[in-house]
């Protein structure tokens, strides 16, 4: 690693970094947040994608498509809360791919990552933790939209899960939320040179 510009934390920075973006955006793109039931088939829920959700039949009898994918269009997402939370999530999860990927060819590129470039990088990590953590606490609030109470027994409301449940992808996305608040912190001492003065 003798042409790298990163210190040996750094480099630990630079991997648990691509850890963290790795979870945030898996956990952005499966629609594995919220568990229920919809015609005695269970129903998954993300923010912007779902699986096994109800469709009219030929003659009006609704049944339920098998089969995970995002809704139509932006405004067909069933809540302005989960909207929002996508758009949050998402920019938070592009700003995560920027810097774990910089950081990643910091390994290998010397001079690349200074001790100020390392600084930002990390203060840009909290923003993006900020915009997922954001969007992982707005998420229940759209808890109260039709789509969602049908499939929680009628029982959800905003913040209230109903006969719903939580699933394992919402959890990864906390993860990689928090990882990423660590990582900010090791990006303090990730540069292995300092700032660089050049005199005339």
């Amino acid at each position: 690693m003798g042409a790298a510009s990163l210190s040996n934390c750094g480099i630990v920075w630079s991997l648990l970094s691509l850890c963290s973006t790795g979870l945030c955006c898996a956990g952005f793109y499966l629609p594995y947040w919220l568990e229920g039931n919809t015609l005695g088939k269970p129903a998954y829920f993300g923010t912007f994608r779902r699986c096994n959700y109800p469709a009219p039949g030929k003659e009006g009898d609704p049944y339920v498509v098998e089969e995970c994918g995002r809704y139509a269009t932006f405004y067909d997402i069933p809540s302005m809360s989960w909207q929002i939370c996508t758009v949050l999530v998402g920019i938070g999860c592009g700003f995560m791919i920027l810097i774990s990927f910089t950081a990643l060819l910091a390994c290998c590129v010397e001079e690349l990552i200074t001790s100020r470039i390392a600084r930002a990088a990390g203060w840009l990590q909290v923003f993006a933790a900020i915009l997922v953590a954001a969007g992982v606490v707005l998420y229940p609030n759209g808890w109260n939209s039709v789509e969602v109470q049908q499939a929680c027994g009628n029982l959800s409301r905003a913040y209230a899960l109903g006969t719903c449940k939580m699933s394992w992808s919402y959890y990864i996305t906390i993860g990689g939320s928090l990882l990423t608040f660590l990582c900010s912190g090791l990006s303090y001492n990730a540069a292995r040179t300092k700032n660089v003065h050049y005199g005339i």
